[in-house]
């Protein structure tokens, strides 16, 4: 498998689609000046093979890889590379029937990373596993051969050359393998012998206490035995004494049900002479008010109607009063609030302003003194590391540092030399154009002058639109939204309008001054949230008249209201200190669900959600029913003896212990939760949507004159603009002023080129200082670097306790300075929520004194009128007094005997009393008989031998009284034995002894698996020896070939260190015609260079792959050696593609195929060139062969 083409588009410098046609299958070179894009190419292959270290590519993110970072239009990087799949054995594994495979990785800046086989989009690891099945793991690149390998292995200790013998054998995996078993085995081991620790400290003595625990388990079932059969006998003779006694209650209700028949026997007779006496007082009084009495009572209708309106307008006159007089406090207090809040925000304004200047100038000397001691630890570094720092700051060796002074300096020379080229080609040009010019026209020289004026009219007007800080725009905008908000809010309130939401608010005024209407909570309904619609019409039902109940705090808010609130409708309060909701037992709920199923019987508390504080009142409405699904289920929770609840259909039928059922049509006002809800909603909107309209026509308030003035500076201005453009227009299209503007860009350019040449002669004085002071330096190398060394180490300590003091200082005022921040603007918003306070209650004000007006004369003429008609009916009532005394005696007998029959009511009342008090009695009584039936299921089964002889409950044979205290000491017990007794100790025991057999089998299991592995190692380790002897072997005669193939006349081999195994290491050995060099330090820098890269082949050789690529290895050999690499590659390598980077004509004339890298117009381009002669001679080759 080898490389046929690469397309590459907007990849590194590629910037537009390139494609890098006919790779030769053997020996492709590429070749072209520094920054064209050689290496780019290399990038490009490495890239497509799943580069995962970006720093090997030079890059530092995926987004460094697209052409000029994606800022230049294009925003993707595409490489395509198409391999040549025809060698069956170069074949990747699943990809044996293809011819080519053509790969392709795409990166999008800010998208995704994708890769394409053959067209199709794949994972990443799917094409890592193609490049691994052939040796080509860009990850661990054994074929990507860098000019810094070479340099790694000249440094390579015996045993780092082992580890390569051992990468190329195959066996470093192994190595891994059995280190990471050997360090399992180990941590077996630990937990082998965590389990022994455990088994013998915690499981064997448990073991050991489950034992001990069964034998107390069985005496403790003997105990429970033995309290069984004695609450059998104590407890039947308790229920036998409830069932007499209970008789006896019955036969004592029959006697006082008689005497209470008696007695209302005798209110009845009493009760018809007494509506006797009635209807002949009401004939007497019927005389009396013909003559006179119909009188009387139209004065005293009239009279009550004039008081009652008297009454109305009077407290509306004193409301009225007080409210003016609170309003006028509330606004008296809010003036002088603005003012204090607006002398607090002056003075936190100063202070802000001066504190916000020391504290940026603390933050700005504390950024420049941590740049400083960062900068001063990476001197420090780098000296301690054995370099120095340049003039950037960066760590470089002194060598490094006069290289760079002497390049530097060569480069200014050379812009010297070219900036006096150009220089003296603009002058005379220049010259040439003065020249031109030879007389100023009149018409060019007056549109100049206008053009002057209105650019300076323009930058005028510019300054003053700014100055308004106003936006474009922002006019409208608020008009906009306050046209749309007015327009929804109308729709809003004619909404609420239409589903009468005023009758959901008590219209009522403040009883006295200074009232808080908190208090007042609100009526019911509208302090509920249904939580599922369908519960709607049963709430509804549930709570009746109380959805129209108003709550209050207290009972007396709610007598304030009814007596001084002038309430406009008849109103029922409910007093959260004095109301007494009764709700659910939670153990009737829960056996009502389990009676019917949770999801047919809920309590109507549960469908609502509320304000906890509000709790009282909500279980007094809500809590005493059950809503269920239908009315079957509704009567079967209703009348089960132990719920006895109200119980209310999601239909509205209502069923009552009480045996009452009521239902068939829904009940008035059932739908009301889900209108108020509604109602609710709409008013929060309506809420939300007047706070926003009060904001934008405060804005507005603000901004309306200020956009005014802009609006009409914006027209001027773009009326100077279409002058300033036909100015512009006309004066580029005269030669006058394009001469005169090629002079004015000769002027600048002269300028910048004299410049350019006053800073280059300065640089090359500069490099030349530095080259000398450098030189004196590597002269004087250790004293040098003391001194260097000792100056970075006071510069960094002096630094860092500068930078510590500086941040200190910033951090102490920054909690200031936010703490001061927060308080101004607190104190804003503040005062401008007081204004708009203090103009609503201005507004409030002069509309309450009209009204007193108005309230006051009608006061007036009422309070005469009721004057009038109390002394009228004065007048009117002596005249009858004389007709009343027979009415009077009549009645007097009437309530003689009514108040007989109060008395003999009131005896029935005791009567009964004692009846209800029995019955209660009675009731107790049989609820324990009903709970202790229901407890002891076996009662109902053997009450018919209570007490006989000769049964289990004969209790002649055991005293029932002594067997109840027996039952106490036996109960003691028991629940004493029950805190220690493990109740499931014999199934624990029976399970903790297989678990124990368990462990214990497994443990033997791990030993012998242990033994095993031990034995497996060994044999590998065997086996790992004979394949390192031959790799040894192999690897070191074709490093000997390959060495002499690039130096002829020379020999090299790997050999083991003096008197050790080739196990613990190997060393190179080089000689020179049978010579043998005892260290490669005897050999030139190009000869050791050469050692590396032979030995690097080898290693390849050994274990070959489809394609290798070098990059620019011969950087540091002369051009007969680089032509020695050329000719080894083609002699050991036939049966791989190389792709060789090099400046050199040595290496490159070797090629088959040369790339020829360029760089026009920003973009690298490639070009190709074939190698006749080197295919020709290729072919005869392979004839031959």
């Amino acid at each position: 498998m080898y490389i046929k083409s690469i397309v590459i588009d907007g990849f590194k410098s590629y910037g537009r689609r390139t494609e890098v046609n006919g790779f030769d299958p053997e020996f492709n070179a590429i070749t072209g000046l520094n920054g064209t894009g050689k290496s780019n190419i290399l990038d490009s292959i490495c890239f497509v093979l799943g580069i995962s270290n970006l720093v090997h590519v030079r890059a530092s993110n995926l987004q460094d890889l697209v052409y000029k970072s994606g800022q230049a239009g294009v925003t993707k990087a595409t490489v395509t590379i198409i391999f040549d799949n025809s060698n069956p054995s170069q074949c990747p594994i699943g990809y044996e029937n293809w011819r080519e495979i053509s790969i392709t990785r795409q990166i999008v800046v800010g998208g995704k990373n994708k890769y394409l086989i053959n067209g199709k989009s794949v994972q990443n690891k799917r094409v890592q596993d193609l490049f691994c099945s052939v040796q080509l793991n860009v990850n661990n690149p054994n074929f990507l051969i860098m000019q810094g390998r070479i340099t790694k292995v000249l440094n390579m200790k015996p045993h780092e050359i082992l580890s390569m013998i051992e990468e190329a054998a195959g066996t470093s995996m192994y190595e891994a393998k059995r280190d990471s078993s050997l360090k399992l085995i180990e941590k077996k081991d630990a937990k082998l012998n965590e389990l022994y620790a455990v088994i013998r400290e915690e499981i064997e003595p448990k073991l050991e206490k489950l034992r001990k625990e069964r034998e107390h388990y069985i005496e403790f079932q003997k105990v429970c035995r033995d309290i069984e059969y004695l609450t059998r006998l104590y407890v039947s003779f308790r229920y036998l004494q409830l069932c007499k006694g209970v008789e006896e209650s019955e036969k004592t209700i029959a006697i006082l049900q008689s005497v209470i028949g008696e007695s209302e026997k005798q209110i009845a007779s009493n009760s018809a002479t007494a509506e006797t006496l009635e209807q002949e007082a009401k004939q007497l009084q019927e005389r009396i008010d013909t003559e006179g009495g119909g009188v009387l009572g139209d004065l005293e209708q009239q009279l009550a109607a004039e008081s009652k309106r008297e009454a109305t307008v009077s407290a509306e006159r004193n409301t009225t009063k007080d409210s003016i007089g609170v309003e006028q406090r509330k606004l008296k207090n809010l003036q002088k609030s603005i003012h204090d809040d607006e002398q607090a925000l002056a003075g936190k304004e100063t202070e802000m302003q001066r504190r916000g200047e020391t504290f940026q100038a603390l933050k700005d000397a504390c950024e420049a003194d941590e740049a400083a001691f960062v900068k001063a630890q990476k001197r420090f570094e780098a000296v301690t590391a054995g370099l120095s720092t340049n003039e950037d700051g960066e760590a470089a060796t002194l060598q490094d540092q006069l290289m760079a002074a002497k390049q530097k300096s060569a480069e200014a020379s050379t812009a010297i030399k070219q900036s006096e080229m150009e220089l003296k080609h603009s002058q005379q040009l220049l010259r040439d154009k003065q020249k031109d010019v030879n007389s100023s026209d009149a018409a060019y020289l007056e549109d100049k002058r206008k053009l002057t004026k209105v650019e300076t009219q323009i930058g005028q007007l510019e300054r003053e639109l700014q100055s308004t800080g106003y936006e474009e725009g922002t006019m409208e905008t608020y008009t906009g939204r306050r046209q749309t908000l007015q327009t929804e809010i109308r729709s809003l309130q004619g909404e609420l309008d239409r589903r009468n939401a005023y009758r959901w608010e008590l219209q009522y005024r403040d009883p006295e001054p200074g009232f808080d209407r908190r208090s007042v909570k609100g009526m019911v309904a509208k302090l509920v949230t249904v939580k599922d619609p369908k519960y709607a019409l049963a709430l509804g039902t549930v709570a009746g008249g109380s959805l129209y109940s108003v709550i209050t705090d207290t009972d007396t808010t709610s007598k304030k209201l009814l007596q001084k609130g002038q309430l406009q409708t008849r109103t029922t309060m409910i007093p959260l200190n004095k109301i007494s909701g009764r709700q659910i037992d939670p153990s009737v709920a829960q056996f009502a669900e389990q009676l019917v199923g949770k999801d047919n019987v809920t309590t109507a508390l549960s469908c609502i959600s509320y304000d906890p504080t509000l709790e009282k009142a909500m279980m007094f409405a809500f809590g005493h029913s059950f809503i269920v699904k239908n009315l079957e289920i509704a009567k079967q929770i209703t009348f089960h003896p132990r719920i006895r609840t109200r119980t209310v259909t999601l239909d509205g039928d209502v069923v009552d212990p009480g045996g009452t059922l009521s239902g068939g049509a829904p009940v008035r006002g059932s739908a009301v939760l889900l209108d108020v809800a509604e109602i609710n909603r709409i008013q929060a909107t309506l809420q939300a949507k007047e706070a926003e309209l009060r904001a934008i026509n405060a804005e507005i308030g603000k901004i309306e004159k200020t956009a005014h003035r802009y609006e009409q500076m914006k027209e001027q201005h773009d009326v100077l603009n279409y002058e300033l453009k036909n100015l512009k227009q006309r004066l580029a299209q005269t030669s006058f002023q394009q001469t005169q503007e090629e002079i004015e860009e000769l002027k600048k350019k002269i300028e910048t080129l004299q410049q350019t040449m006053v800073e280059a002669r300065q640089t090359q004085t500069q490099c030349n200082a530095k080259v000398k002071d450098l030189q004196a330096k590597i002269a004087d190398g250790k004293g040098h670097r003391e001194r260097e060394l000792k100056a970075a180490e006071e510069d960094m300590k002096r630094c860092k306790k500068k930078s510590e003091e500086s941040r200190k200082g910033w951090k102490k005022h920054e909690q200031d300075f936010e703490t001061l921040k927060l308080e101004i603007e607190e104190l804003q918003k503040g005062i401008v929520t007081a204004r708009e306070q203090v103009t609503a209650l201005e507004e409030q004000i002069v509309t309450l004194q009209k009204r007193l007006e108005e309230v006051s004369g009608a006061s007036n003429e009422m309070t005469a009128a009721v004057t009038a008609l109390k002394q009228q009916i004065k007048q009117h009532k002596e005249k009858m007094n004389s007709q009343s005394k027979e009415l009077k005696g009549k009645y007097h007998q009437r309530d003689k005997l009514l108040k007989q029959n109060d008395e003999l009511a009131l005896e029935i009342k005791k009567k009964e009393n004692e009846i209800t008090k029995v019955r209660n009695e009675n009731k107790d009584g049989y609820d324990r008989i009903s709970g202790m039936e229901e407890k002891y299921p076996w009662i109902p089964e053997d009450k018919q031998f209570f007490g006989v002889r000769n049964t289990r409950y004969d209790y002649n044979k055991e005293d029932p009284q002594e067997a109840g205290r027996k039952l106490k000491k036996l109960q003691e017990a028991k629940d004493k034995m029950s805190r220690n007794v493990n109740q499931k100790a014999m199934v624990l025991l029976e399970r903790e002894e297989e678990q124990y057999k368990e462990v214990m089998r497994r443990k033997k299991m791990v030993e012998d698996d242990k033994k095993k592995i031990q034995a497996i190692i060994h044999d590998l380790d065997e086996e790992k020896k004979k394949k390192l002897k031959v790799a040894w072997n192999e690897v070191g005669e074709n490093f000997g070939s390959i060495f002499s193939t690039l130096l002829p006349g020379t020999q090299a081999k790997l050999v083991p260190p003096d008197g050790v195994d080739f196990m613990k290491g190997l060393e190179v050995k080089v000689g020179f015609n049978g010579m043998w060099k005892e260290s490669l330090t005897e050999l030139s820098g190009g000869q050791r260079s050469l050692v590396a890269l032979s030995l690097i082949l080898a290693m390849l050789k050994y274990k070959p792959a489809p394609l290798y690529i070098l990059d620019e290895v011969d950087a540091a050999l002369d051009l007969s050696h680089t032509q020695n690499i050329g000719n080894m590659l083609k002699a050991h390598f036939t049966n791989s593609q190389f792709i060789i980077v090099s400046l050199k004509d040595g290496m490159f004339n070797n090629a088959n195929v040369l790339f020829r890298t360029k760089f026009i117009d920003g973009m690298s381009g490639v070009t190709r060139t074939v190698n006749v002669a080197n295919l020709k001679k290729a072919a005869a080759e392979a004839g031959r062969r």
